[in-house]
């Protein structure tokens, strides 16, 4: 068997790509729609507690205007503040998807309207990066969320 440097770097990727024996591979686009979903239920359903759930205890979160927030009360917090100001119809469109059996980004185009004023619906969104991570007890949380509004 001839041996090139592009056959070991084949052999690695692919044994990288491994699943542990009796683990079943976790598809990482089938998790983020089911992550996307219940996202979306969840602030539209204006259920801040149970959005926050869906992150990590000690996650951070920058929401576009360069502050940061850490931990699932502040998390929660902010988006309290959304549901209370009308939040509602949020949509994620995935751009992008990588992982693996722990860890998986997902690139997304988000839109949302906010409560109606006036007699207008005002629409916004814009670019969301978030990095979902498997938790001991088997759960997808998101460890890192950023984004940012286009409009």
């Amino acid at each position: 068997m001839h041996f090139t440097l592009r056959n070991l770097f084949a052999t690695i990727g692919f044994s990288l790509l491994a699943v542990p024996q009796g683990q079943a591979a976790e598809d990482p686009a089938t998790v983020v729609q089911a992550a996307n979903t219940q996202w979306n239920q969840a602030l539209n359903s204006g259920n801040a507690k149970a959005l926050a759930a869906l992150y990590a205890e000690d996650a951070m979160l920058s929401p576009g205007n360069g502050a940061t927030l850490t931990g699932r009360a502040e998390i929660e917090k902010l988006f309290q503040s959304f549901v209370d100001n009308g939040v509602h119809n949020h949509q994620l469109e995935t751009l992008y998807v990588s992982g693996d059996a722990k860890r998986i980004v997902q690139v997304a185009r988000w839109s949302a309207n906010g409560a109606e004023k006036d007699g207008k619906k005002p629409a916004f969104g814009g670019i969301t990066t978030n990095l979902l991570e498997k938790s001991a007890d088997g759960q997808w949380r998101s460890r890192t969320h950023v984004w940012n509004a286009g409009n």
